[in-house]
């Protein structure tokens, strides 16, 4: 539904804002943890509008899905978007430390980013001392539905991941890896 004057546009805007206060009103009596619950049930202009006066920063002409859930953080900037991007729906994002992901990335839905390992609870704490690295993930990226992206991972340029691939080390730029734990399948060329 679109008019000549940009009416829904500028409606689309109205709401956004309504749910950004909304969102404040949550963090600021309730707390964060109860605000960044509601932000997994708004649509995109909200949560891009919320994203952003929350500390992420997200660049030009980016689509980022709904039902995003977002864990270890007070406020979102550790999350950095770059310009062109798309994010589907149902992606986990693991905010302990940085998630920087370049111009031009295609991240499918139900992906998974985990930036910390912490064993606290568990006898395990003595041999693995809690641990955390950023994820980085370069220009022109695609990677595919469910995949998992673990710590200190960085995803170079032009590299493709598959489906449901388990990424738990560096993925060199024109490459396609895929699997659990995700491998090389081949060099990309003219990528």
């Amino acid at each position: 539904m679109k008019t000549g004057l940009g009416l829904y546009r500028k409606l689309r805007l109205v709401y956004a804002n309504y749910n950004l206060l909304r969102f404040w009103l949550l963090k600021t009596f309730i707390g964060f943890d109860i605000a960044n619950q509601f932000i997994q049930r708004v649509d995109k202009v909200s949560l891009q509008l919320i994203l952003i006066k929350n500390g992420a920063r997200i660049g030009k002409d980016c689509d980022i899905e709904t039902g995003l859930s977002f864990h270890n953080c007070n406020c979102y900037s550790n999350l950095i978007i770059g310009d062109n991007c798309h994010i589907g729906k149902n992606c986990f994002f693991d905010l302990r430390d940085k998630i920087v992901i370049g111009d031009n990335v295609v991240i499918s839905m139900q992906c998974t980013f985990i930036t910390h390992i912490d064993m606290s609870k568990s006898a395990l704490t003595e041999l693995y001392s809690p641990m955390q690295d950023p994820i980085i993930i370069e220009n022109n990226v695609y990677i595919g539905a469910g995949s998992q992206v673990l710590k200190g991972v960085k995803i170079g340029a032009k590299a493709f991941v598959a489906a449901k691939s388990l990424v738990t080390k560096d993925v060199a730029p024109h490459s396609l890896v895929g699997g659990v734990p995700a491998k090389l399948i081949k060099k990309i060329d003219g990528a």
